[in-house]
């Protein structure tokens, strides 16, 4: 069937320098998320880390160098599904245990969409979006079948969610009463799945899908891996594939894992004959996360920092509608990770408005269509320019942020305010100035990072000359800085910035009912999905 794209037109499937085109037919579109990725976690940002199925897919793909993300992992996750910049959709890593968690039921995820139109939807590894009620977990946002677990992070081998991932500390909790399996299949618990290395589940459970799909159905394959992130954990085999001491250590046996993990997904693409008319697009959801392992040479900062270090992460796209002039290449084009939900709609044959979020008085949706960026027709972005993240004028009671950091990148130049963070347990008051060359010098690396610091107003960076944010030129652009604090304050005026809910006992009290195991501890809205 002929596919529409945004503005409704019929897409061309022979396009020049290609050989194959955008297919005539709904592409396959695979989406592949890297947990704590940092910039040079990565085999092809770093030549000593085993990693030659990347490189060799990238070989024949597209390198995104200035893909955007949030600074941490669930306003990303967030901003990918509903299609909004984390502004309007999610800032904060809220407790799985608050009944608002995540993305709002009101906002229509690109699962939901193209399950509308015709696709098979599959979702494998970490959620962190909601988990209060089935309408929250994968099956109720649009996927056929899943096998995913609810938190940000748990325990590699045992799927129990460790330190604190594993209970929320409030007044009189009793974290034995919160101890549990965090992994659900679908609609249920995944009795009987857990106690394997969690990449090796979900790695197979997406080759699995892929195998058994029926190819004249579009398929939506979303895996979302669980390296590289803490606790660090791996097979030691991983680690002993390294010839040295200093480089068998589980950070670099992880990120060979998830290299393994995406060349098995890939190559059953090939061999099922979907990859000719697939898109796959690869992304981290943060930069690395320093002390952790992380690393995001050579930019500042990492993980819950608005520096460069921390949204600008290793990202790329290939598959057999992307064509061959394109094979190799790099662009350095402004994207943001929302963008995906437009492109995926404009390919899948889908309208991305989301009407349901209109009806509820939600934010519209932020995503640009890249459509033109991927069959390199037009390679310049879509954006005038992108929040990273910004605070709301007041905070509702119960709202908790990591740092007061904000960042805007417009064109060559980048603004970041407040206090830019190291991880999410550091200081927000008594900390040198950002720009303070003395106590931050560069060059960057995990063990001088450049962060645990306090921009104020604001420290103004041209990132085409100074991509490692090393010099605060605020002082010689101040007209470019007023006009950049005068974005960020009109942004802040939309900030989606909702009550969570409170840290409910009614969730762990569901771990024994379950059996040791996580899952929805509320009823559905009735009906669901709504109409639309």
């Amino acid at each position: 069937a002929i596919f529409f794209s945004l503005a409704g037109a019929v897409l061309i499937a022979v396009l020049a320098g290609s050989a194959k085109g955008l297919a005539t037919r709904k592409p396959h579109l695979v989406f592949l998320l890297a947990d704590d990725q940092g910039w040079s976690n990565i085999g092809y940002n770093r030549p000593e880390l085993i990693g030659d199925e990347v490189r060799g897919i990238v070989a024949n793909g597209v390198k995104l160098t200035n893909h955007r993300v949030f600074k941490f992992c669930s306003p990303t996750r967030s901003s990918f599904l509903s299609g909004r910049w984390p502004i309007h959709v999610n800032q904060e890593n809220s407790a799985t245990r608050q009944r608002y968690a995540g993305i709002p039921l009101n906002m229509t995820t690109i699962s939901e969409k193209l399950s509308r139109a015709g696709y098979t939807c599959h979702h494998f590894g970490k959620w962190h979006v909601g988990q209060a009620t089935m309408a929250h977990v994968p099956v109720g946002r649009g996927f056929t079948t899943s096998l995913t677990f609810f938190n940000f992070g748990e325990d590699h081998f045992t799927q129990i969610r460790g330190g604190q991932a594993m209970f929320d500390e409030v007044p009189g909790d009793d974290p034995a009463n919160c101890e549990g399996v965090d992994l659900w299949n679908t609609d249920k618990p995944a009795y009987g799945q857990n106690g394997t290395y969690g990449g090796y589940s979900f790695t197979d459970g997406a080759v699995s899908a892929i195998n058994a799909h029926d190819a004249s159905t579009p398929l939506f394959l979303f895996v979302a891996f669980q390296n590289l992130h803490p606790p660090l954990q791996v097979p030691s085999a991983y680690r002993e594939r390294y010839p040295t001491p200093a480089m068998q250590i589980e950070i670099n046996g992880m990120a060979t894992f998830l290299d393994e993990s995406v060349g098995n997904v890939t190559r059953a693409l090939k061999l099922t004959g979907l990859w000719e008319n697939c898109l796959v697009v690869y992304s981290a959801d943060n930069g690395g996360y320093l002390g952790n392992g992380g690393n995001s040479t050579p930019y500042r900062g990492g993980k819950f920092s608005d520096f460069d270090g921390g949204t600008r992460v290793p990202a790329w796209f290939a598959g057999g509608i992307v064509p061959i002039s394109m094979h190799g290449t790099e662009l350095d084009t402004l994207v943001h990770i929302a963008d995906w939900y437009a492109t995926f709609c404009s390919l899948g044959g889908c309208n991305p408005v989301d009407l349901r979020a209109h009806a509820a008085g939600l934010p519209p949706i932020d995503s640009k269509d890249l459509t033109a960026l991927i069959n390199g027709t037009n390679t310049s972005t879509p954006h005038s320019e992108v929040v990273l993240s910004a605070m709301p004028p007041t905070l509702p009671g119960g709202v908790t942020y990591f740092g007061s950091g904000e960042g805007i990148v417009s064109g060559k130049w980048k603004l970041v305010t407040g206090v830019q963070l190291p991880g999410p347990f550091g200081g927000h008051t008594g900390l040198p100035r950002c720009d303070d060359s003395a106590k931050f010098p560069s060059p960057w690396g995990p063990s001088n990072p450049g962060v645990n610091c306090d921009c104020g107003d604001g420290c103004l960076f041209d990132i085409e000359t100074d991509p490692i944010e090393s010099s605060n030129v605020a002082s010689t652009n101040p007209t470019i800085v007023a006009q950049l604090q005068a974005r960020l304050a009109y942004y802040r005026k939309g900030v989606y910035a909702p009550y969570r809910g409170d840290i409910e006992q009614a969730a762990c009290e569901q771990v024994i009912k379950n059996g040791g195991f996580w899952g929805p501890w509320l009823p559905s809205p009735s009906p669901w999905p709504p109409a639309v």
